[in-house]
């Protein structure tokens, strides 16, 4: 179904409706506002995925309180694939189309498929084919994500695979859709390499396999390459104690990665969060941004980035925006209360985007699925970042100063002279505000109290600079 206005009208009217973009909340055939237990909700997108179709999938509540892994969009309506669980049962990963069969891959405890009444044991993987529908009970534990190339299936995993005469590390390969093979050497394949981690993704490109190392493997740390004979690093990877790259994709055959690096933590690692891959170093993308980047998609010719925060280089654009090689571009839009969202994606040509706390954005509710009523890149009310910011720009040393870092109760902030107004803003690593003020003085110094043991982020706001540093907090 397409979501957008049409503003080819000509009449003031029309242009004042295609002027107020926005999100807007669409769960028909899917959701109830009456969900209970929240904290189970996860609901990723799919675009051209199986059967054809555009995809929802994770773990939700249907109107009637049925656990539901996966639906595709049809006839303006969600239509859910047939298989329930239990609510507290796992959910859905990954999903992805091998021969001519839907593989949905993920933790499944207790699951009732087609046509069965009786719940099954925990199982890793449902396959769909022409009204059939069956499941692999191979011991792959939490399974993350696949990956197909001709008649190959790719599969990453958290753990290991075993059979009572076999133990695989975290990659799986299969040619025939039965039998799993460890798609690498002997010598490579030991589970403690460290292959994986909490972000697990996996993809084949141009024949090799691409995948994300933990950040305690040395040389390996980051995007690792396989190439059939051997692991090769995209330089020297990412540095820090706390680093780690969350996902990476190919725009214009380059390789981008986003995470939670940042040269605060340590000088050698390229830019704030987001870098690329130009053949011989990583370099920084577009300024970067002072939070980190959570995932990345591709639509249209463009490459969009998801991050928890609202500035994109020098632009000040809320949680998603698209580069373009060149600028960051989107529609701010004004979230007040509930929580950022989780997850975004296209469903054809609408842009979606799930909350598992939704607010109000300029004046509307949000559901917990919801869709972009119009351009969100090209729109009227979309901005963009200065075009062409430089590697130098967005590399000079910020005139604004925090210390100590580890800290432990007080905070020291020094200010550049002028009569620049600023405030700072205390974060929680997964995206919480824990406290904010004023700046008034040259040399300020915060309480950092409501900062429990660990990290948190402090961002400090000026007119012209934002300042984000990740801080140890010891107590």
């Amino acid at each position: 179904m397409q979501k957008l206005l049409n503003c080819s009208f000509i009449f003031l009217a029309s242009v004042g409706l295609c002027l107020a973009q926005n999100w807007v909340p669409d769960e028909d055939g899917l959701m109830t506002s009456n969900w209970v237990q929240t904290t189970i909700l996860d609901i990723h997108f799919l675009k051209d995925g199986p059967m054809g179709k555009d995809w929802i999938y994770g773990k939700w509540l249907d109107s009637d309180s049925i656990m539901r892994y996966a639906a595709y969009r049809e006839g303006g309506k969600w239509i859910p694939l047939q298989v329930t669980g239990r609510i507290t049962g796992g959910g859905a990963t990954s999903i992805i189309e091998y021969g001519d069969t839907l593989y949905l891959g993920g933790i499944f405890t207790g699951p009732i498929l087609m046509g069965d009444s009786v719940p099954l044991p925990w199982v890793p993987i449902i396959k769909y084919h022409n009204d059939s529908m069956w499941y692999s009970s191979d011991q792959i534990h939490f399974l993350k994500d696949f990956a197909v190339k001709g008649d190959t299936l790719l599969v990453a995993a958290s753990t290991t695979y075993y059979t009572p005469t076999d133990t695989f590390g975290p990659h799986l390969l299969t040619t025939d859709g039965v039998n799993w093979v460890d798609p690498y050497s002997v010598q490579l394949s030991k589970p403690n390499l460290g292959l994986g981690g909490p972000w697990n993704r996996v993809e084949i490109h141009n024949g090799s396999i691409y995948t994300i190392n933990l950040p305690d493997a040395g040389e390996f740390t980051g995007v690792i390459k396989w190439d059939g004979q051997q692991w090769s690093a995209f330089g020297p990877g990412i540095y820090g104690t706390v680093s780690q790259v969350y996902d990476f994709n190919f725009y214009n055959d380059e390789i981008y990665i986003g995470g939670s690096f940042t040269k605060y933590e340590d000088s050698r690692n390229p830019g704030e969060h987001i870098a690329r891959w130009n053949g011989s170093n990583w370099e920084s993308v577009g300024g970067g941004s002072p939070s980190p980047v959570w995932s990345f998609f591709k639509h249209d010719n463009l490459l969009y980035c998801h991050i928890r925060d609202s500035v994109f280089g020098d632009a000040n654009i809320n949680y998603l925006a698209a580069w373009d090689g060149h600028q960051w571009c989107g529609t701010n839009v004004n979230y007040v209360g509930g929580d950022p969202p989780i997850n975004f994606g296209f469903v054809n040509d609408t842009l979606w985007s799930f909350f598992k706390n939704p607010g109000i954005v300029n004046g509307t509710s949000l559901g917990y699925l919801n869709y972009f009523d119009g351009d969100y890149v090209k729109g009227p009310n979309a901005i963009c970042s200065t075009l062409g910011l430089s590697l130098e720009e967005s590399e000079q040393k910020p005139t604004i100063q925090v210390y100590p870092n580890p800290a432990k109760d007080v905070l020291n902030v020094e200010l550049p002279l002028g009569n620049e107004t600023y405030r700072y803003e205390l974060y929680s690593m997964d995206g919480r505000l824990l406290q904010q003020g004023k700046l008034e003085k040259e040399e300020n110094q915060i309480k950092i109290s409501k900062c429990i043991s660990g990290l948190c982020v402090l961002k400090v706001i000026g007119e012209r600079e934002v300042v984000s540093s990740k801080l140890a907090v010891e107590r």
